[in-house]
C-alpha cells in the first residue's frame, strides 16, 4: 500500500488528471454501456416482435381474405339455379367463363349426389370418401388443410359448398381446387431482414408455404414444424424467450390462428440478426472509450462529443425509419467534425435509407401498375378504380365501365411472338391512354384486356368512345421494320345499375355485366361494340 501511495505521490499533475480522467472515462463508459445495451437490448427484441407481429397479422389478414373469396365464389356457384336444377352444361359454362378471370383456381367441378365427378372425357371419379363430401352431405362448407392431388401428386387446398333444393335436399356438390402458386408468389415477397422467415401452417403443423428466405419456399410435400412456437399455438401461450427454430438455429417468433383456426401464421427472426448491430454499435463505443482513455483529456473530451452528436443523430433517424419515414436522412455537415468510423455509418446509414425508400416506392408502384404497358393493373382498379367509383355514384353521377379484348391476340403470339405481342399491347395501352380523358382510369385487366373505368359518364357517351378507340385500333397497326399487324378489338359497355346482378360490389356488377357485352360483341364476329341491355 505505502508502495503504491509512493507511486502517486511522485505522478505529475498532469499524469494524475489523465489517469482520473482515464477512469473517468473507463467509469462512464462503462455506466453508458452496460446500460444502453441492455436497454437496447430490450428494444431490439420489442422491435423485432412488432416487426413479426405485423408480418404475421398482415399474411393472416391476406389468408382469410384468400380462403374467403374462394369459398365465397364455390358457394355462389352452389346457390346458382344451374346447379340447383342440374343443368351442367351451363354450370360448366359459368365455371370456365369464371376460371378465365380467375386464374386461381386449378379447376371447377360438380359432384353428383352419389359423389360421382363426370370430367370432361366422361370418366367417372369417385370422390364420396373425402372430407368435403362428408361435411357437404352435412350442409356444411368446406375448406381442407394441405391435400395432395390423386391425379397429380401436387399439393392442393380443396374448397366445396353442398348444393341444395328448394326443398333443402342435398342435390350434390360444387368443389373447386387451388393450387399454391398464389401463395407462394406472395410468399417470396414477405421479406424481412437477412433471416426473417413467415410460415403458414395447416392446424395439423403441415408447412402451406413460406416466404422466400425459406428452402420450404414451394410448400414441399409432407414438411411439418416441429418447434416451441408450435406448442404456444396449439397451448394458446405467448412468450418472448427465445428457442430453436425450424432450421436449428436460436429464434424469436411470434403466432397467429386464422378464424375457425385452420391456419397457423408463424413468423421467426434469429437471435444473432436481431442483436447484430447493437452488438456492432456497443463494440464501436467500447473502442471508442478504450481510445479516449489512451489520448489526453481534451482528445477525451473532443472525441466523446464526437460520439455523443451521430449517435444521437442514428438514434433519432431510426426512429424516423420505424416510423415509416423511408426517405430520412441525416445531415453530412452536422456530423463533419465526427470520427471517420461513424461518418462512414452515417453515410451506410443513408445510403440504406435512399435504397429502402426507392424499394419501397418500387413495391408500392409494381403492386398498383401493370410493369409492361405502365397503366394501373387490375389490382388498382379492383381497389383505388373501386373507392372512386363508388364516391363519384354517391354524389349522383352516372358511371360505366368498358371492357375491351384485343381480337386474335393469341394468333398474334403464335405468329410473330411474344416479343411483338408485348408491344402490341403497349401500343393499344398508349391509344387508349391518348383517347381516354382525366376522367377515365384506364388499366390492363389481364392478358390482352383492358378495361376503361368512366367517371361521370353515361354508356351511351362511353359507346361513343368505345366506337372511337375500335376505329383507332384498327386505322393503327402494329408496325416495325420486319413485321405488320394488322388489330381490331371488341368492347362490350355497361352502366352503373343500383341492383346488382353479379358479384358483392358495384364495380364487380359492371365488369360482369359489361364483360357479358364483350361476349356477344365476339360472337357476333368481332371487332365491333356491344351496349348491356
Amino acid at each position: 500500500m505505502g508502495r503504491k501511495f509512493a507511486y502517486f505521490s511522485s505522478q505529475s499533475l498532469k499524469m494524475r488528471f489523465q489517469m482520473w480522467i482515464g477512469v473517468a472515462i473507463l467509469a462512464l463508459a462503462f455506466s453508458i454501456i452496460v446500460p444502453f445495451y441492455w436497454i437496447e437490448k430490450k428494444n431490439r427484441i420489442g422491435e423485432a416482435e412488432n416487426q413479426l407481429k405485423q408480418m404475421i397479422t398482415l399474411q393472416s389478414l391476406y389468408i382469410e381474405k384468400w380462403n374467403q373469396e374462394k369459398l365465397d365464389a364455390v358457394e355462389r356457384f352452389a346457390l346458382s339455379d344451374y346447379a340447383k336444377f342440374h343443368q351442367l352444361e351451363q354450370l360448366k359454362g359459368e365455371f370456365h367463363n369464371y376460371t378465365r378471370l380467375n386464374s386461381e383456381f386449378d379447376t371447377l367441378n360438380f359432384v353428383e349426389p352419389n359423389g360421382i365427378i363426370y370430367t370432361s372425357s366422361d370418366t367417372a371419379i369417385y370422390v364420396g370418401d373425402r372430407p368435403f363430401f362428408k361435411n357437404a352431405l352435412e350442409n356444411r362448407s368446406f375448406i381442407s388443410g394441405v391435400d395432395i392431388s390423386r391425379e397429380t401428386g401436387k399439393p392442393i387446398i380443396t374448397f366445396s359448398a353442398p348444393v341444395l333444393g328448394n326443398l333443402n335436399e342435398f342435390k350434390g356438390v360444387v368443389m373447386g381446387v387451388v393450387t399454391l402458386d398464389m401463395l407462394n408468389k406472395l410468399m417470396k415477397q414477405l421479406r424481412f431482414g437477412e433471416t426473417g422467415e413467415v410460415y403458414v401452417l395447416d392446424a395439423k403443423g403441415q408447412v402451406v408455404t413460406a416466404s422466400g428466405h425459406s428452402s420450404m419456399s414451394e410448400a414441399n410435400n409432407n414438411v411439418f414444424m416441429s418447434s416451441e412456437i408450435i406448442e404456444r399455438a396449439k397451448s394458446g401461450t405467448t412468450s418472448s424467450k427465445i428457442y430453436t427454430g425450424f432450421h436449428g438455429e436460436k429464434v424469436f417468433g411470434q403466432y397467429q390462428w386464422s378464424t375457425g383456426k385452420n391456419w397457423i401464421v408463424v413468423g421467426e427472426i434469429t437471435q444473432k440478426e436481431v442483436f447484430q448491430k447493437l452488438n456492432q454499435l456497443s463494440l464501436t463505443i467500447i473502442i471508442i472509450s478504450l481510445i479516449a482513455f489512451i489520448l489526453s483529456v481534451l482528445a477525451a473530451i473532443t472525441i466523446a462529443s464526437r460520439i455523443e452528436r451521430p449517435i444521437r443523430y442514428l438514434l433519432r433517424a431510426t426512429q424516423h425509419i420505424r416510423n415509416g419515414t423511408y426517405h430520412y436522412q441525416i445531415d453530412a455537415d452536422e456530423i463533419r467534425n465526427a470520427p471517420i468510423e461513424l461518418k462512414t455509418l452515417v453515410n451506410t446509414f443513408n445510403l440504406m435509407s435512399d435504397k429502402l425508400n426507392t424499394t419501397i416506392t418500387l413495391l408500392e408502384k409494381s403492386a398498383l401498375v401493370d410493369q409492361l404497358t405502365d397503366i394501373p393493373n387490375r389490382r388498382y382498379v379492383m381497389s383505388e378504380g373501386n373507392e372512386e367509383l363508388k364516391a363519384c355514384i354517391a354524389a349522383g353521377y352516372t358511371c360505366s365501365v368498358m371492357m375491351m379484348d384485343i381480337d386474335h391476340f393469341k394468333k398474334v403470339n403464335d405468329t410473330y411472338g411474344h416479343l411483338v405481342g408485348d408491344r402490341v399491347l403497349q401500343q393499344v395501352a398508349s391509344l387508349l391512354k391518348q383517347l381516354a380523358s382525366s376522367q377515365i382510369i384506364v388499366a390492363r385487366y389481364g392478358g390482352e384486356e383492358f378495361i376503361l373505368v368512366c367517371l361521370r359518364q353515361n354508356a351511351q357517351d362511353s359507346e361513343l368512345l368505345a366506337e372511337r378507340i375500335r376505329q383507332c385500333i384498327a386505322a393503327k397497326p402494329y408496325s416495325d421494320e420486319q413485321v405488320t399487324v394488322q388489330l381490331t378489338a371488341s368492347i362490350g359497355v355497361a352502366e352503373f345499375s343500383p341492383k346488382l346482378e353479379f358479384g358483392t360490389m358495384v364495380l364487380e356488377d359492371m365488369i360482369s355485366r359489361a364483360d357479358h357485352a364483350l361476349y356477344r360483341a365476339k360472337s357476333a364476329g368481332r371487332n365491333r361494340v356491344e351496349l348491356d341491355r
